[in-house]
């Protein structure tokens, strides 16, 4: 009886997985998003009134993290409070490690106590800049250039406004998994080209300074074009107008009425 050799089976590549923490926004968003990555392993704990500080306590509690993070906390956080937050910021990046993918959306809501939060979404950008594995979703910016709809308290998405949040942070996780350098920081390196053999040999450039890496670019949105004015063509001032014709003509019926009158009653007498 000949012998049948099997082959084993290579190993199944282990799903990317996603640890999603955040509040009363991250509730809306996670059906669109689960549905947006239907190859991943996510974990959610959102809850309604959450603040940044609890959020953290959350992510400090797991006992060991997934691939990846998507944060959507400071909503529920005074907007006096911006130096608190940036701390908060720096420590979930600190305990994620640089090869773990940060996804953090930032903040829009009206003015709370008179105060907005820019300063929230101020320390986002400024940690991004010098941070290679945090990715920030402009959620502020999609809504302000219309390429998101709130409801009418300011705060909460409508239901086109989660899909569109969604697809935001799902386009971060994303360039986080497939940007990845050899290092495992989560930039965008610029793609290696091929050298061909070249039969007479050139001579050597002169290179150029490295250029540094730039965090991932999540989402940019373009203001929308507003609207051409639409200008009236009346004319002012020392343009030429028609109203000195209209009144000489409207005198001259007048006068020539006044004779027709006059006329008829002297047939009269």
């Amino acid at each position: 009886m000949a012998a049948t050799c099997l082959a084993a089976a290579p190993p199944a590549a282990a799903a990317p997985s996603l640890l999603h923490v955040g509040d009363s926004l991250a509730v809306g968003s996670d059906p669109p998003l689960r549905q947006l990555l239907p190859g991943w392993s996510v974990t959610t704990d959102a809850l309604k009134n959450r603040p940044t500080a609890a959020g953290v306590a959350i992510i400090d509690s797991r006992p060991s993290l997934p691939g990846a993070l998507v944060v959507e906390l400071g909503t529920n956080d005074s907007p006096d409070q911006s130096a608190q937050f940036a701390a908060y910021v720096r420590h979930v990046l600190q305990v994620a490690g640089p090869n773990r993918c940060v996804v953090w959306v930032n903040i829009h809501r009206p003015p709370y106590n008179g105060v907005s939060y820019a300063g929230f979404n101020r320390a986002l950008d400024q940690i991004a800049a010098t941070s290679s594995n945090l990715a920030v979703v402009d959620w502020n910016g999609m809504v302000k250039s219309g390429q998101a709809t709130v409801a009418g308290d300011g705060v909460h998405a409508t239901p086109e406004g989660y899909q569109s949040r969604a697809e935001a942070i799902a386009q971060a996780l994303q360039g986080c998994s497939s940007q990845r350098s050899p290092s495992g920081s989560h930039t965008i390196t610029p793609a290696k080209k091929a050298h061909r053999p070249s039969a007479t040999p050139t001579p050597k450039a002169v290179p150029k300074p490295a250029e540094k890496s730039k965090p991932i670019k999540v989402y940019t949105p373009q203001p929308g074009t507003s609207k051409p004015e639409i200008r009236r063509t009346a004319s002012h001032g020392g343009g030429s107008s028609i109203w000195p014709f209209l009144i000489g003509a409207l005198a001259v019926l007048a006068l020539g009425a006044g004779g027709y009158a006059l006329a008829r009653r002297r047939r009269a007498t």
